[in-house]
């Protein structure tokens, strides 16, 4: 068997050893963060036939994320209107949701947050709030 040339021998060393410094010279894609196991929005829903000014804020509690206030937002919802707050939750824990409508001293209430349960925020009238736990 004869061997091969010694040029050819160096001109494969050659190329393989420009492939490799191509290849290294772009950036290599990071793993990303793993995706959260769930993520609940909270909705807010005016079952009222007026329109009103609504505040919704919620917060961590009993340790829940170091009790930090994670949402503090403003609507205007006429009568039969739906949002969802900006804020989504995606940590498993009890959170304290304080609601005042049309200026209104707040209704609040603590509810526990998981996988499979949300919140609906419900105004029933300027002086009536339900914050009503979902199962989804």
């Amino acid at each position: 068997m004869k061997k091969p040339p010694i040029v050819l021998v160096l001109a494969a060393v050659g190329i393989a050893a420009i492939c490799i410094l191509v290849l290294s010279a772009f950036p290599q894609e990071k793993p990303s963060a793993p995706p959260s196991p769930f993520s609940v929005g909270i909705l807010v829903v005016n079952r009222d036939n007026v329109s009103h000014l609504v505040h919704v804020s919620v917060s961590g509690v009993n340790g829940t994320l170091d009790n930090a206030l994670l949402s503090s937002e403003n609507y205007t919802l006429a009568g039969g209107e739906r949002v969802r707050l900006s804020a989504t939750i995606d940590q498993v824990g009890e959170y304290l949701y304080s609601v005042s409508v049309d200026g209104n001293p707040p209704h609040t209430a603590v509810r526990t947050l998981n996988p499979t349960a949300g919140v609906i925020v419900e105004i029933l009238s300027d002086q009536e709030v339900e914050i009503v736990p979902t199962i989804t």
